[in-house]
This record gives structure tokens, sequence and C-alpha cells, in this order.
């Protein structure tokens, strides 16, 4: 995904979370998502190696709605994928769509880390 367009949605997101909880609020946000989702894609790499369509599927519906709610659309997008073909126990053809999410994240961690070190710079950005 084009950086510009991943920050672009990850500003929205942290406008709406700085206006509604606050600076802090965001800041911890970020944190749980950024401790959170490499777990959950090592977790899902896992499953999809062992042929575990339930593990599979939710990870993939967990990282798929955390990283909506930061936006990360692309990640999210990748992860309800993987969750309906893990729900259809289609597994098969997921290796491409987990190395994306895999590729992904490490852009959206980027975008995340310079949220997190000035939110209110980041997200008074034009979108």
């Amino acid at each position: 995904m084009e950086t510009r367009t991943l920050e672009k949605e990850i500003v929205g997101k942290a406008r709406e979370w700085i206006e509604e909880y606050g600076e802090e609020f965001l800041v911890e946000l970020i944190d749980a998502y950024l401790d959170d989702a490499p777990t959950r894609l090592a977790e899902l790499r896992r499953a999809f190696e062992n042929g575990n369509a339930e593990t599979f599927t939710r990870e993939a519906h967990t990282l798929k709605s955390s990283s909506a709610n930061l936006g990360a659309m692309k990640v999210s997008a990748l992860a309800k994928e993987m969750e309906m073909a893990g729900r259809a126990g289609n597994m098969a053809q997921m290796a491409e769509p987990v190395a994306r999410a895999e590729a992904e994240f490490a852009l959206v961690r980027a975008a995340l880390g310079a949220l997190r070190s000035a939110p209110q710079e980041f997200a008074g950005r034009e979108p």
C-alpha cells in the first residue's frame, strides 16, 4: 500500500480517537496494538502452516478488528479475507495474504510509531 494512503487512513482514525478520548488514550491504544499485532501475525502464520483453521480464523478475526480501530485498513481487509477463508476451511490459498499482511504491518508499525511520538502533530497533517 502506498504510504500516503496508509497515513491518511491512520490520521483520520487518530483524529477521531484524540477528539473522543484524548491523546493519552490514543497512545495507550497504539501501544496495545503494537504489542499485540506481531503476536497475532505470528500465531496466524503458525496456524496456517499447521492447517489449524480454528486458530487461523480466530487470530484473523482479532487482527481485523484491532487493525481497523487504528486505521490500518489494508491489514484489516487482509485479515477479513483470511478469516472468511478459515471459516470456510479453505486455507490452502492463504500463504500470499498472510505474507502481505506481515509486510503491510511493517508499514503500519512505522506510521504508528510516528503518530505515537507526536500525536497532535501527526493527526494535524492534511489527509
